[in-house]
């Protein structure tokens, strides 16, 4: 049996929060609910680790922005050597 918190129940509470200091306020209760009470999220994959770098980047000022820009600089490596 599947746990409580599935992948999109996670997702839908998680768009819920609009603001991101709200957001770092779930991811930091569902940590410890993960802690706590591990068979509710039975079926997920998601980990303590997983926990701990979300929190961690929505906890920025503007989150995503370095990962979004060293991804783009990546595919502009990458595509600049499929030219060559």
């Amino acid at each position: 049996m599947e746990g409580l918190y599935n992948k999109e129940n996670l997702f839908a509470e998680f768009k819920m929060q609009k603001t991101n200091a709200k957001k770092v306020t779930f991811l930091k209760e569902m940590k410890e609910l993960k802690i706590n009470h591990p068979s509710l999220f039975k079926g997920t994959e998601i980990s303590l680790e997983n926990f701990d770098n979300l929190i961690t980047e929505w906890s920025k000022k503007q989150p995503w922005v370095e990962i979004n820009r060293e991804i783009k600089r990546r595919n502009k490596i990458e595509n600049s050597k499929d030219i060559e």
